[in-house]
């Protein structure tokens, strides 16, 4: 069955003469009674009794009417659900981002998301960068925040902000004493690392190779409470981004150490699939992070770049 034929049909017995049906479609009426001909042929079928002022349909023609206006109450009714999608009055947005920015980043970013967007259901994973990345090829997630490591060309990455890791020893290290240290004085010291995957963890040994030594590492673990648990006995020492052990330095249970040239820096990127267009919600989600750029750097304490630039590819 032709639906352009039976659509016409449908207007046709809607208005109650191909004239009208003719006008709405802007076309002529005798391209109107062709179609509705055309149909009826195909169906080997009597459709409409008379053409003329006054429409009357056959048994057959009455069933076709009722069916196709099912049929366009379901086309309409899809438009409609198409047109809530464009404007972000109903979908899912699933994001991914590694462990420090779901507990930074993402309450503030979402809370001012759903705040503007209520209708739109937000979906987030948590991980690390590697498995993040590997999320959103699988298309889990429609787009990543995590740290910056060699990605699949699949991905395409924006830019988002550099992220600093301090040096942390409890207070009873003999580097608690200390008003800074050189990194080269952690070779062979015991350093607990984040597991395998972490862009935290593969940033702070890239630094270790910058400096040609290699750190005894005791143990490397995904969770962070058992990683301050560690250095707070005295079992080694780790790098950690300064909000996550607030607390820990308040009561002077942990000690930041300076490291003479800087601490260790590493930067994050927002990560999506090449081959899939940014859904509009997701498409909102990058408005909000430009916009909201000075916001997330003092609440995180780091530098961000707003992805405008990238933005307006879209």
């Amino acid at each position: 069955m032709n639906l352009r034929q039976l659509e016409v049909f449908h207007l046709v017995v809607k208005k109650g003469s191909c004239t009208k049906a003719a006008e709405e479609l802007n076309v002529t009426q005798p391209a109107v009674t062709i179609q509705v001909k055309s149909l009826a042929k195909s169906l080997n079928l009597k459709l409409i009794q008379h053409f003329g002022e006054k429409i009357q349909l056959s048994e057959a023609g009455e069933l076709l009417y009722q069916y196709a206006e099912k049929i366009f109450d379901l086309v309409s009714e899809a438009d409609e659900k198409m047109r809530d999608f464009k404007k972000l009055m109903r979908g899912t947005l699933q994001i991914g981002t590694t462990k420090n920015y779901a507990r930074y980043i993402m309450p503030s970013l979402l809370t001012t998301f759903q705040a503007r967007f209520p209708d739109i259901r937000v979906i987030l994973d948590e991980g690390n960068s590697e498995d993040m990345a590997r999320s959103v090829l699988d298309m889990k997630n429609e787009m990543a925040f995590i740290c910056q490591i060699n990605i699949d060309r699949r991905l395409k990455s924006i830019f988002f902000s550099s992220v600093e890791f301090v040096l942390v020893v409890s207070p009873q290290h003999r580097f608690s004493q200390r008003g800074s240290i050189s990194f080269r004085e952690l070779n062979g010291e015991p350093v607990i690392l984040r597991e395998k995957g972490s862009g935290s963890r593969a940033a702070i040994l890239r630094r270790f190779d910058l400096y040609g030594i290699k750190p005894s590492v005791i143990i490397e673990v995904g969770s962070l409470d058992f990683i301050v648990g560690y250095v707070k006995q005295g079992k080694g020492i780790s790098f950690m981004f300064e909000p996550d052990i607030k607390e820990e330095l308040e009561k002077g249970l942990l000690k930041v150490i300076p490291i003479e040239g800087g601490n260790v820096i590493f930067f994050t990127d927002i990560v999506y699939h090449s081959e899939q267009p940014l859904s509009p919600p997701a498409q909102a989600l990058l408005k909000i992070v430009e916009e909201s750029k000075d916001q997330f750097k003092k609440e995180l304490r780091v530098d961000l770049f707003p992805p405008s630039s990238v933005l307006q590819a879209f």
